[in-house]
């Protein structure tokens, strides 16, 4: 028979016990509801379950580089308020009272995992930020007229509440009695009581321990887990940060805002009821057709040297004059532009080549989804056009629209199976002859089997323009 739910604590949150206390509650009752299913705690399992969790991870570095206004790489206690004061606005903590700062303050201070006692109140680095929204969401569970970061994040995401309980669930797997903690003891006794613990042993390694115990206590507390834990679900991405950072997208520092960035265009396209049609986006063609041949006609301005391509020297001055246009005051960011024009250059050919017209339009479009998620840095060229021309921000939304029809998630990627399944759930005559098989050979340029937003823009303008090369033909 499953244990009936502990009673609730009566402690206060005020103090780093009281908040401790209620973190322990809290995962007694997650353990008390693993047993009312009838499910145990399964972190093989959940092994299989890593590329889902570092995808929401990945969000939460966005959210973090979003609210990191100095771009220290740590965010504040103010800076987090008033990233939840955003989230309340947009109805993220019905029925939960406002924000308190003090309590945000003691949230962070519990979410300082190996930091250094000189540099302790500073702020969280990304991994701490992490750990910060899982002690918030599972204390949102625990009471629900709570407000904290992590809790509000879970209002209306699914994915991110399967996160987060996978967490829970991967913690729950040493500390079975949900103590708030458990010893190395423990953790070995996992290892020998599993059934597939060769795979668990991929990832659990004695030097794992070594990280888990940060405080060096013998005792891993729920903290400390959450902290080593999303290491773990990001290996790969520090094996990929040693990568020329030309070269690879996830080293470029506008990613995770790319991917913020389209989260909350998913979001506004539910918001306004509208829901991404590949089909009637289709039918918008010949409007996107003529956007994009004012793009060509800007293109072939700055292009001085007649190469094809805009060096980023050239692009630096076609910034600069448009930037300046109305207003001599406005300062230009060139290491945000190098970052776009990084991510723009999808045949890698670099600084000096530049981008073809086709690599221009890519560069508009991150351009103008950066701007609209409300960029803290020097305006980009896509949002000083976009801003008072509805016809050109109608075709770019149309482009991120047609995006979501693929990523529905809005995770930053898609795969060939997800294109077919959208293409299959759409069954139009139009979209089924222009998204054939072939057409994924020209979405994935990088071989890499998923597609991220700047290789589809890069397509959507082969499809949107197919026509134009046969009209020069004819001519």
């Amino acid at each position: 028979m499953p244990a009936h739910p502990p009673p609730a604590r009566q402690g206060t949150y005020s103090t780093a016990s009281g908040l401790k206390e209620h973190i322990v509650h809290a995962l007694e009752l997650a353990k008390s509801d693993l047993e009312a299913k009838h499910q145990k705690a399964n972190f093989v399992r959940i092994i299989m379950r890593f590329p889902q969790i570092r995808s929401v991870f990945d969000r939460l570095k966005a959210i973090h580089a979003k609210c990191d206004d100095n771009g220290d790489g740590k965010i504040s206690a103010e800076e987090v308020t008033a990233a939840m004061a955003e989230l309340m606005n947009d109805g993220r903590a019905k029925g939960r009272e406002s924000i308190k700062l003090d309590f945000v303050k003691r949230s962070l201070s519990i979410s300082e995992v190996d930091e250094a006692e000189e540099t302790k109140g500073e702020g969280l680095d990304v991994k701490q930020f992490i750990v910060m929204c899982a002690i918030g969401f599972i204390l949102a569970e625990e009471n629900k007229e709570l407000s904290t970061f992590g809790g509000m994040l879970a209002s209306g995401d699914d994915a991110y509440r399967r996160a987060m309980t996978d967490v829970v669930t991967a913690y729950l797997s040493f500390d079975r009695e949900g103590k708030g903690y458990f010893t190395a003891e423990e953790f070995q006794g996992f290892m020998s009581a599993s059934k597939r613990a060769d795979a668990a042993r991929n990832v659990f390694s004695d030097e794992r321990f070594a990280e888990l115990d940060v405080s060096g206590d013998g005792k891993v507390d729920f903290e400390e887990f959450v902290y080593a834990f999303s290491k773990w679900v990001s290996d790969e991405d520090e094996e990929e940060d040693d990568e020329d950072p030309y070269l690879s997208r996830k080293a470029n520092p506008l990613t995770p805002r790319v991917l913020l960035a389209l989260q909350l265009s998913k979001t506004k396209l539910e918001k306004n009821e509208k829901g991404v049609n590949f089909t009637r986006i289709i039918m918008r063609f010949p409007k996107i057709h003529k956007v994009f041949d004012r793009l060509r006609s800007i293109h072939a301005k700055y292009d001085t040297d007649n190469s094809g391509n805009i060096e980023l020297s050239e692009l630096y001055d076609a910034m600069n004059e448009i930037m300046t246009a109305d207003d001599e005051t406005t300062v230009m960011d060139k290491s945000q532009i190098e970052s776009i024009f990084m991510l723009s250059d999808l045949d890698h050919h670099g600084a000096q080549e530049g981008l073809d017209v086709k690599e221009f339009i890519v560069f508009c479009a991150v351009g103008f989804i950066l701007a609209e998620a409300g960029g803290k840095s020097a305006k980009l060229i896509t949002g000083e056009v976009s801003e008072n021309d509805k016809e050109y921000r109608d075709a770019m939304m149309d482009i991120v629209g047609a995006y979501l029809t693929f990523d529905k998630e809005g995770k930053g990627y898609f795969t060939s199976d997800e294109m077919h399944n959208a293409v299959q759930s759409v069954g139009k005559k139009d979209a089924g002859n222009l998204l054939t098989p072939e057409r994924w050979r020209e979405l994935d340029i990088d071989h890499s089997g998923v597609v991220d937003f700047e290789e589809f823009v890069h397509a959507f303008s082969l499809w949107v323009t197919a026509g134009d090369d046969e009209d020069s033909d004819e001519e």
